[in-house]
């Protein structure tokens, strides 16, 4: 790689970035010594997550190790003024991956993926901490490609009735529904500054979710004649609020 590419490959580490070198182990040595197969000279951004993201240029390679010469601090996206929350019924393996994917790509800020009565997937715990984690690298990952700097919350698998029970008050409530009368710009017009936004799995929200999501302040709106599936949906409705009141406006 030209290590001066105009546009610089960014990289997740999950440790601080200060002083003035890193060296790196494991996944992300792999990931740029192996896959990028960067040499010496060859210049990268890494962020952390946390509040620095820093220019880097790879000093030397070793098995198993790549050691970066930190430079100066880079500026990061803003984040968006629409702090969306997604409330993600449990769906089956590359569509939970791509709702959390493009979720991420899209600048919300926190996900919940929660069981519903037709969700299909079951995870025990062991299983489920397994896909937390596969699930947050798959948002680093999105936050890597995207220029964004803050990825977003991912939370544990919950059942929806222990998500909505901890909903913090003042956001706009809304649940796709394929048969409301409303549609979800009917909603988005208002600009609100936060917004939960609840999306059942390949089934959909049985009559007893959506009365539970009811029970704590949701509204259900449409996304036009078209049923879409729950991946496409979330990134359709995310996309939605974010050209309304978000930073896509």
């Amino acid at each position: 790689m030209n290590p001066n590419s105009r546009r610089k490959v960014r990289h997740f580490v999950s440790h601080p970035l200060e002083g003035g070198s890193v060296t790196l182990a494991g996944r992300s040595a792999n990931y740029l010594a192996n896959t990028l197969r960067l040499g010496a000279g060859a210049q990268v951004v890494l962020f952390n997550g946390i509040g620095t993201e820093r220019y880097a240029t790879v000093t030397a390679l070793s098995r198993g190790q790549i050691d970066l010469a930190l430079g100066e601090a880079r500026s990061h996206q803003p984040v968006s003024p629409l702090v969306i929350r997604l409330v993600q019924g449990l769906a089956k393996g590359e569509a939970m991956d791509t709702a959390i994917q493009k979720a991420t790509e899209l600048g919300v800020a926190r996900i919940s993926p929660v069981t519903t009565q037709f969700s299909v997937v079951k995870l025990p715990t062991q299983r489920a901490m397994r896909r937390l984690a596969h699930w947050q690298n798959i948002s680093w990952s999105a936050c890597e490609q995207c220029g964004r700097h803050y990825p977003p919350q991912i939370d544990s698998v919950r059942t929806l009735a222990e998500c909505l029970a901890e909903l913090e008050p003042g956001d706009t409530r809304l649940m796709l529904d394929p048969t409301a009368e409303q549609g979800l710009t009917a909603f988005a017009v208002d600009h609100p500054t936060a917004v939960t936004l609840l999306i059942g799995p390949e089934g959909g929200l049985s009559a007893q979710d959506a009365d539970t999501a009811r029970a704590s302040g949701f509204k259900a709106c449409s996304m036009g004649p078209r049923i879409l599936r729950t991946e496409t949906a979330a990134m359709a409705a995310c996309a939605i609020l974010q050209n309304r009141s978000g930073d896509l406006s």
